[in-house]
């Protein structure tokens, strides 16, 4: 049986201190090998770049950032022995197919770079906190968890995956 994937770009949700931490993690806690997260390189700099944002403004230390970067790692290491996540590389095809959502569609280039690597993945929905994305992904739907529907959507996609 084929793997059904998701791109997810919640682990900052999950890593820095915002109100969305708990609904974050009760997503990536839903991630299973037939129902597999795919995320890509990019989103490692995201969260070294977010959480040191969160110690410019003086929410955290820097000794606690430091410490969730290391939790982070090693929980990303986990998720992908235990295959429920895969990391895609950052590759030149990758951001040159990135070209077309920013023209086509204005997106920033890390929010372009998630779009190309979701539809070259070919998951069956894309998961994002960002309320402001607005790719074009052709049939993916776009779901975002702080939708009241949202987890009610994610349990009807868990279950068309586990009935295919």
């Amino acid at each position: 049986m084929a793997k059904k994937k998701v791109k997810i770009d919640n682990f900052y949700n999950a890593y820095c201190p915002v109100e969305n931490n708990a609904l974050a993690d009760w997503l990536l806690n839903q991630l299973t090998p037939k129902f597999q997260g795919v995320t890509c390189e990019w989103i490692i700099l995201e969260i070294f770049r977010a959480l040191k944002k969160q110690v410019n403004l003086e929410k955290i230390e820097e000794k606690a950032a430091k410490i969730a970067l290391d939790f982070f790692l090693s929980e990303l290491g986990e998720m992908t022995e235990e295959k429920v996540l895969k990391i895609i590389p950052v590759t030149r095809s990758a951001i040159m197919a990135s070209r077309k959502q920013i023209f086509e569609h204005n997106l920033y280039a890390a929010d372009a770079l998630h779009a190309a690597i979701a539809l070259a993945s070919q998951v069956k929905s894309f998961i994002t906190f960002n309320s402001d994305f607005r790719g074009n992904l052709e049939n993916i739907p776009i779901l975002n968890p702080i939708d009241p529907d949202f987890k009610d959507k994610l349990m009807n996609l868990l279950e068309t995956f586990s009935q295919s």
